[in-house]
């Protein structure tokens, strides 16, 4: 994980370091820091840090800008420049670089100790690392063991997350992404992570095989809502060229007991979503209409049942025989048992739909024309899309 770096120059507002170029950046996440007094020292950076110098290493050869513009290459985060014997005062030239590129640069007088500044970033930067994974480990313990509290509600309590709260699960899944699917899901899960931070302080951003768990403490679902669509915004802007992504969120729960059923109301979205069974407008439980019942459903058996004596009979004939009556059937249900709307929408003849919903009512042994057994076979649908 990484610390904002306006976060981290808070930490240290006392010892007289100052911005003199490049605030656009102050939002640059910090993973650690790093001494650079050579060009060759900054081939060591590997992304995310914050550079100190002092200038010793500058020469003829090798001026600030020149280091400077080494260091930006390097996609640190921002420089630090200890002025005093070896530097006295920033080029302009420097500044300017600095401000183009939105590359946060510092200034800090001689008298203050750099290994101070950098103890202090180092400790803010390994103790948000460590609530961060507790955070994550309790929160987790209280998905997948819901039952064995002593893993997650003391752990969660120490972290500021109170038992009684309502709690609410958000998952978001990151698809066609052409980096390293491990490293941009990081990188997302940070940016989603400082986001959050700075909009609500009840909420924790983790990750787990290869989704993004949002959890969140929320007062009501305008609050909670009001939150999540905020995050969806922010993650969409986050997205890569071609990048989509799939998400769900579950309902608040009367404790952070009751957690696991938030993620599994979310995951379920979410993965309907991904099917392209629903809208991907259609992001909170209490949208998703007869569906609600259906994910309320925790016996799987009992979907798989109902499924084999509804439409299951039905998706064999046509595997068996190349046909594409499921198709229609489900079309025709679409379209509330109108045969022209089904007609339409296919561009086959009238006569075509009405002879294959006559096979229909043969293999599955239903009378179509019947309200009740059109809604059998629509719940039957959507637990195909479930399962």
């Amino acid at each position: 994980m990484a610390v904002e770096l306006q976060r981290l120059i808070e930490k240290v507002e006392h010892m007289d370091v100052t911005l003199i170029a490049g605030e656009g950046g102050l939002h640059n996440l910090v993973s650690w820091v790093h001494m650079v007094e050579t060009t060759e020292a900054s081939d060591f950076l590997q992304g995310g840090e914050i550079a100190f110098t002092t200038g010793l290493g500058l020469s003829n050869r090798v001026s600030l800008l020149t280091l400077t513009e080494f260091i930006y290459q390097k996609k640190a985060a921002g420089i630090i420049v200890n002025t005093g014997p070896f530097l006295e005062s920033i080029p302009q030239e420097v500044i300017d670089f600095c401000n183009e590129k939105d590359f946060p640069l510092f200034v800090i007088p001689w008298k203050i100790h750099l290994a101070e500044v950098m103890r202090i970033f180092c400790f803010s930067i390994t103790k948000d690392d460590q609530r961060t994974l507790e955070t994550a480990a309790a929160f987790k313990n209280a998905i997948f063991f819901p039952k064995q509290e002593e893993l997650y509600v003391v752990p969660l309590s120490q972290q500021g997350f109170h038992v009684n709260w309502k709690y609410s699960v958000c998952v978001i899944r990151l698809h066609n992404s052409i980096s390293s699917i491990s490293n941009r899901l990081e990188q997302l899960m940070v940016s989603i992570s400082t986001f959050a931070q700075h909009k609500y302080q009840n909420s924790a951003v983790f990750s787990h095989d290869a989704e993004i768990l949002v959890v969140t403490a929320a007062n009501s679902d305008e609050q909670l809502h009001n939150f999540i669509n905020e995050i969806k915004s922010h993650t969409l802007s986050s997205l890569a060229s071609g990048e989509t992504i799939t998400m769900g969120c579950g309902k608040l729960t009367k404790s952070v007991r009751c957690v696991c059923k938030s993620y599994h109301q979310a995951l379920s979205i979410q993965k309907l979503q991904e099917n392209s069974k629903i809208d991907p407008s259609l992001v909170f439980y209490s949208d998703m209409g007869i569906y609600k019942l259906l994910i309320g459903i925790e016996d799987k058996e009992i979907m798989i049942e109902y499924y084999d004596k509804t439409i299951r009979p039905l998706l064999d004939y046509d595997k068996k025989n190349d046909s594409d009556l499921a198709v229609v059937l489900r079309c025709y249900l679409n379209h509330n048992g109108s045969v022209k709307g089904t007609a339409d929408e296919l561009y086959v003849h009238r006569n075509t739909i009405n002879y294959k919903l006559n096979k229909i009512s043969e293999i599955l042994d239903m009378d179509l024309s019947q309200l009740d057994i059109r809604l059998q076979l629509s719940v039957g649908f959507m637990l195909q899309d479930m399962l």
